[in-house]
């Protein structure tokens, strides 16, 4: 019992989902329509997007990127626009998710190894926002929008008159967010 408590304890977000999972199923009884519930072709392309990340990070290219940052950055805002500016492209092309699952260790090893643990907080609250923001202007971006557009026939040009004022909204607002950050020269440890 007390392994099961360490269990739960240890993987909360894991346990509440399974227990949801538990609960819709008493809910909605299991057929054999649940299969056609899953989109498959989403779930490939998001699979094929974080296979070709993997690959990237086990080739060492993401320890080789965090070294071309710091040896080309000089300021602290310079590097906290650069670090989110990453996500905020990037996850129009490999989701938001998988932006985030990616840059964040390179953004947390780039300013420990600059001496700026304190802008680690809100470098990847940026992030984060970036993330999100950025992935709404492609269809690829994510899961969402591949739904969005392979289900609802949304044409490329429709699609981008949508999303792009907001992204070029959420752009300006993050290059303000980055104004809060006090502009130092960096020191490398």
């Amino acid at each position: 019992m007390k392994v099961l408590i360490n269990f739960i304890k240890k993987e909360a977000v894991f346990t509440i989902a399974l227990l949801f999972a538990v609960l819709s199923a008493l809910l909605i009884p299991p057929d054999t329509e649940y299969i056609n519930y899953i989109d498959f072709r989403t779930i490939v392309l998001l699979f094929s997007l974080m296979a070709v990340v993997a690959g990237f990070k086990s080739m060492g290219l993401m320890e080789a990127f965090a070294g071309a940052i710091i040896n080309r950055v000089r300021s602290t805002r310079l590097l906290v626009a650069v670090l989110w500016g990453i996500c905020f492209f990037s996850s129009m092309f490999i989701t938001n998710d998988v932006a985030l699952i990616t840059f964040v260790p390179v953004a947390v090893t780039v300013l420990t190894l600059c001496n700026k643990k304190e802008l680690i907080i809100y470098t990847v609250v940026l992030q984060t926002v970036a993330a999100n923001m950025g992935s709404m202007l492609t269809p690829m971006g994510n899961p969402q929008n591949l739904y969005i557009y392979a289900c609802f026939n949304v044409g490329t040009g429709e699609f981008f008159s949508i999303t792009l004022p907001v992204i070029l909204l959420s752009f300006l607002l993050l290059m303000l967010s980055t104004l809060f950050v006090k502009n130092e020269e960096l020191s490398i440890n």
